[in-house]
Formats: C-alpha cells, structure tokens, sequence
C-alpha cells in the first residue's frame, strides 16, 4: 500500500507540476486561433532560423510541462519539429536540483564549474542536434498542422465559448494533466516494483554498448529517469557520455504529449528514432572525446 502511495504521489507531483506550463501553452495557442493579425503559420515561419536556439535555451529550466507544452505547440503547427527536439534535448527535468544538492556531499566530486559546464554543454548540443534535427525530417515530418483541426480533434468546443480564451485553455490542460498523472502512475509503480538496483544492472559500461543501452532508457516518459540517471553518475556507475545519452533522450513528458496530440505514428516514430539516435551518438562522441583526453 505504501509503494502505491508513493507511486500515485510522485505522479501526482509531476502531473500538478507541469499545468502552470501547459496552461500558458495553451493560452497562447488559443490567441493565435482567434487573432486575424497573427496565426500559428507566421509565428512557424519567423521561428524557423531562430527556433531550435531558444528552444535549447528555454529547454535547460528545470520544469518537466517545457517539453509538454513544446510537443502541444508543434501538434498545432506552431514551431517546426527541429525547435520541439531542442527542447527535448536540453530537458533535464530533475538533474539540475540533484546535481545542486551533491554540492553539500563532503565525499562528492562534482563542483558548481562542473555543473555549469554540464548544463551549458546540453544546451549546446540541444541547439546544434535541433537544427540537425529540422534537416533530417524535414521530408519525413509535414507542416499540415494548425490550431482549428487540433481543437476538432480534441472535441474541446472551444467555439462554444465565446471569447473565453482561458476556458478553452483550461480544457486543454486538464486532458493532458490527467493522462499524464494516470501514466506517470503506472511507471513509477513500475520504478517502484523493480527498484533501482535492478535498473543499475542494466548500465553496462561499455563504450556504445551503455550509450546505446542507457539512450533507450532514456526514452521512458517519466521524470523519476532523470532522478536515477543523475544519481547513478554520482555513483560512478555511468560515464559523462552515458549521462549525456540518457539524459539527451530523456524528454520527460513531452514524448507522452506528443504520442497523445500528434495522430500521426509514422512521424511520431521517426521523431523518435532521431531523438534516439542522435542522443547515443552525442553520447558516444562525448565518451570517446573523454578516452583521448
């Protein structure tokens, strides 16, 4: 009963945690809808050159709704496939605070320049690997999206009402809260059931035999990830690369979001096969980098 408990708060937590986020998301996509001056398909095309930075950039807050309410403002058409992953890449959800916490450990060896580098260092490579990103799907991903169809597939109503820009918002945001604490339930009972110790035995420590294996890992849509990634690089289990791999891939709930508005499996697998595959060869690249050093 405890286990459940605890399963059902950290779900909880993520889920409450992420609706300021997605709230504001959501507003702002609803003014886009109803403005005659400015829509989503300006806003995509004054975006494209630019987007893939600030989503870097934005993407290193630690807030697990960021990448939530990227992956909501590319299923309507909003910011291009590349400027979504950039999100996704820098996401760290929980890394920073824990990486923070480690300072007051006498027996740590990570320092506050160490940690700034990390940080910095993903952020980086959230940028080029996004801009990457818009070049390899560019064919594969279509810019059919906007802002009326998601809202006729959502059945939301929002024409019902008048004006009210933050009920129709609000719709939004509770639909995806709820599937996100209801998922989020399931895994971190999972997490819960097999415990970490278990997982551990799973990092191997070979080169790209761990990245490849710590960057599927890294896939799970859930914030305990970051959490046992982070700890685990502490330990000493995992290398700088396998961190990297892991935790580039590791888009929190974002991935969930994206599964949940973007009826289209096809892109959403590519999506996911190049957030995958570029987090392991960033990781490998930083792993190999370190041996030559």
């Amino acid at each position: 009963m405890e286990m459940i408990l605890h399963a059902l708060l950290h779900a909880l937590k993520d889920g409450l945690l992420s609706i300021p986020v997605l709230f504001i998301a959501y507003v702002l996509m609803e003014l886009l809808e109803r403005s005659e001056r400015l829509n989503e398909t300006k806003i995509l095309n004054s975006t494209r050159k630019t987007g893939p930075l600030l989503g870097g950039i934005l993407g290193i807050v630690p807030q697990c709704g960021i990448s939530g309410a990227a992956a909501s403002l590319f299923s309507t058409g909003s910011i291009t496939v590349g400027t979504m992953l950039a999100v996704f890449f820098a996401t760290s959800d929980e890394m920073l605070p824990i990486l923070l916490t480690s300072l007051t450990d006498s027996s740590s060896t990570v320092t506050l320049p160490k940690i700034v580098l990390i940080v910095l260092s993903k952020a980086a490579c959230a940028i080029v690997l996004g801009y990457l990103a818009d070049l390899i799907l560019r064919r594969a991903v279509k810019a059919d999206r906007d802002i009326h169809s998601f809202c006729e597939r959502e059945h939301c109503s929002c024409e019902e009402e008048e004006g009210n820009v933050f009920l129709s918002a609000l719709k939004h945001t509770l639909k995806i809260a709820g599937m996100l604490i209801g998922v989020g339930f399931a895994l971190s009972l999972f997490f819960e059931l097999v415990g970490t110790e278990a997982i551990s035995r799973l990092f191997i420590q070979l080169p790209v035999v761990g990245e490849l294996v710590i960057g599927a890992f890294g896939l799970i849509p859930n914030c305990a990830v970051s959490v046992i990634l982070t700890e685990f690089y502490l330990e000493g289990v995992l290398s700088i690369g396998c961190l990297f791999s892991g935790l580039l891939a590791n888009a929190g709930i974002g991935l969930l979001v994206l599964l949940r508005n973007n009826k289209k499996p096809k892109e959403n697998l590519a999506i996911i096969a190049v957030l995958y595959s570029l987090s392991v060869v960033t990781g490998i690249l930083i792993t190999f980098g370190q041996m030559l050093l």
